[in-house]
């Protein structure tokens, strides 16, 4: 242990930098990344999408364990790769300080677990340290192997971008911009090139004749420099070096290829269909943006940008775009991270017979020097970016669609997915109404069941959801926009309308009025208007009566109502409370008060014998519960399997036989996340819920009608 803590403090010496600026460092790149990754919150939040975590989580835990198995083995073999070519490189120098190849391999692993812990991959230069305290290697001949490898690799990343820029029916959408891109990094590697072999001796010669004697050690090391880098060339080394980085290039990104199919295909994301190549292109977009000289922390920020710009040019939302690069990178840096401790542990075992005693010489107190002004500064950089993420995450969570969500496209329905031991002729007779953005705004649609045939009842250029049948079968009532585009979240600018489906004629019930509702018997429609009152219609005499007030009995004022529904033979309201006061609570008309937990979407049963919601718990953070009859013991009803466990938007049919509800993959906001509509019969295992709409686009609000 004592050995371990020498070197370790030999290393950290070694670096000629205080640990006070390692720590600033450190601070400041983590705080960029939460402010890069608060800015894609910020554009998800614009769109109305939500980031949940659970997602990621999901996703990590869904990869199979052989295909980690796989991808780790790969890793393994780029490592061992990566060390044979910087072992053909340091034999091409006419040097005796050579590590060896076992040493070799444990500093790579190393290397390729922090090289993006600094911007501009100067996590890379442990590689050089390790050399240079451990295997004794001069730090101009560890820089020249890092730059020889650097070339190499760019050499091999121009013809691959050209080849996708030049391939516009595989990556539509991405080849206006990837032939500059390769034009342009075709450049900057000539350039590079030539200031290696070129501007480096012209630069050693100019301060040799006019510089001042303090900067003779940068002429001395300038010269070295490029004596090892005419070495390597006079080796002609360059066909081993290209063909080693080819096969190195390939199997890094098969390796992060099997990553991304096996995070895209995972039960917790809902991502269109992407090529071999398109997926290439996202991932080589993701390295570069990694490697690109922006303090961020490991790379996260930068690494997601990358990926993010091209998925959503290759049609994914921004949230799934976010979620997929994260998971991969996250799963790929625990791997890297993994191997990399493995080796360092290694390479503390092995090498430091080789290291030069710790002494005071190495132990300076500059180590310990305070940089009080720099630290507090990197510390309000990293406070600022938590600030804002936790901000952006929580506005995520909680603010209202800004934009219409994407139209999306229809899903093959395959037979594997069905979990239900149902048939089409178990299917009830009757059909179903529900709100879809298929056609663009929010229209709303009708099945006919069991066949599953789709009619469009209404095409206006607003928004309409919250469909709900009459009793009889012949009317529907819904709220409709009163501008193109409203989030559901905002219950005041939305119409009243009501449809006759015989004739297809419509008419206004109310203004400013949503979330209708029928009487038992079809003579009355109820309404919320504005965020504070529930209106009662009579449809034969259009009178209006306000049931309940914010602010009247003992219903606090500033209360905002949300998906009110009305018991006419127990004469009491069951709403949700938001505003002043959150939770559920039913109201009858002489005041009396009941609170029902802290759920949303309370409905009373058709027959008004008890009450149903949606609640915290199960699977993925909520669920559908139910009210013990004659009690107000809430009983856990319905969870789905996963993946469609997020559930809402429950509805039983009139006879109490079905449930028909929304559920998605983890995407919560109503109006925008990919819900698809399930039928489930009550008492039913939750496995037989089957599945009605096969869509990428936002289905919610379901209500049935039984022949």
């Amino acid at each position: 242990m004592s050995r371990t803590v020498r070197l370790v403090s030999i290393l950290v010496a070694s670096t000629n930098i205080p640990i006070t600026r390692l720590a600033t460092r450190l601070l400041y790149s983590a705080g960029f990344s939460l402010v890069l990754l608060a800015g894609f919150l910020h554009v998800i939040a614009t769109r109305g999408e939500e980031v949940n975590l659970t997602v990621v989580y999901e996703a990590l835990r869904g990869i199979p364990g052989a295909l980690i198995g796989l991808f780790v083995l790969i890793q393994l073999l780029v490592i061992f790769l990566r060390a044979l070519r910087y072992q053909v490189i340091f034999r091409a120098q006419l040097a005796l300080e050579r590590p060896s190849f076992r040493q070799l391999v444990f500093v790579t692993g190393v290397r390729n677990m922090v090289v993006d812990l600094l911007p501009a991959r100067l996590g890379e230069l442990v590689f050089v340290l390790m050399l240079n305290r451990g295997c004794r290697v001069p730090v101009v001949r560890g820089l020249a192997v890092l730059t020889i490898s650097l070339v190499a690799d760019i050499l091999i990343l121009v013809p691959v971008i050209l080849v996708m820029g030049l391939l516009p029916l595989a990556l539509t959408g991405l080849t206006p911009g990837l032939i500059p891109a390769g034009f342009a990094l075709c450049g900057m590697t000539v350039a590079a090139v030539g200031i290696a072999w070129k501007g480096l001796p012209w630069l050693a010669t100019q301060l040799d004749r006019r510089a001042p004697d303090r900067l003779r050690r940068v002429v001395q090391f300038l010269t070295d420099f490029k004596q090892v880098l005419d070495q390597c060339l006079q080796q002609r080394i360059l066909m081993r070096l290209l063909l080693l980085s080819v096969v190195l290039r390939f199997l890094k990104y098969y390796g992060l290829y099997l990553l991304f199919t096996a995070v895209t295909g995972s039960a917790g994301l809902t991502v269109p269909a992407l090529n071999a190549l398109q997926s290439l292109a996202a991932l080589v977009a993701s390295e570069a943006a990694a490697s690109l000289p922006i303090p961020a922390l490991m790379g996260f920020g930068t690494y997601e940008a990358g990926g993010f710009l091209v998925l959503t040019l290759l049609g994914y939302s921004a949230v799934m775009s976010l979620i997929t690069m994260l998971t991969v990178h996250i799963a790929a840096q625990v791997v890297d991270y993994l191997l990399g401790c493995g080796c360092l542990a290694l390479f503390f075992l092995i090498v430091p017979r080789q290291v030069r005693p710790a002494g005071s010489k190495f132990l300076t107190a500059r180590v310990f020097q305070f940089r009080y002004w720099a630290l507090v500064f990197a510390g309000a950089v990293f406070a600022v970016g938590l600030v804002l993420i936790i901000g952006q995450y929580d506005r995520v969570q909680k603010g209202r669609s800004q934009l219409p969500p994407p139209v999306g496209q229809a899903v093959v329905r395959p037979l594997e997915s069905l979990v239900s031991d149902w048939t089409d002729q178990d299917l009830p007779r009757g059909w179903m109404v529900w709100s879809s953005n298929r056609f663009g705004n929010h229209d709303i649609l009708q099945m006919h069941l069991p066949n599953g045939r789709i009619t469009r009842l209404t095409q206006h250029p607003h928004s309409e959801y919250f469909p709900r049948i009459s009793p009889d079968g012949r009317q529907l009532v819904f709220a409709r926009s009163r501008e193109a585009w409203v989030s559901q979240r905002d219950p005041v600018p939305w119409n009243v309308f009501l449809l006759d489906l015989e004739s297809g004629r419509e008419r206004q019930l109310a203004e400013f009025a949503t979330s209708p509702t029928w009487s038992e018997n079809g003579d009355r429609v109820y309404f919320q208007r504005g965020t504070d009152e529930f209106v009662e219609l009579d449809l034969a005499s259009g009178r209006e009566r306000v049931l309940y007030r914010a602010g009247e009995g003992r219903i606090p004022a500033r209360v905002e109502f949300s998906r009110p529904s009305y018991n006419l033979r127990r004469t009491q309201m069951a709403v949700t409370w938001r505003g002043a006061r959150r939770m559920t609570v039913t109201v009858g008309l002489d005041g009396n008060l009941r609170p029902i937990g802290q759920g949303c979407q309370l409905t009373w049963a058709p027959d008004g014998g008890f009450l149903y919601w949606v609640d915290h718990g199960g699977l993925m953070q909520n669920r559908i519960y139910k009210q013990a009859r004659g009690t107000d013991e809430a009983r856990p009803w319905l969870d789905l399997p996963v993946p469609y466990s997020h559930e809402y938007f429950p509805r039983l049919s009139r006879d109490g036989r079905y449930l028909v509800l929304g559920a998605s993959r983890g995407g919560h906001e109503h109006d925008v996340a990919d819900y698809e509509i399930f039928l489930w019969p009550v008492g039913a295992r939750p496995e037989r819920a089957i599945r009605l709409t096969w869509h990428t686009g936002n289905d919610s609000w379901p209500d049935l009608f039984l022949q």
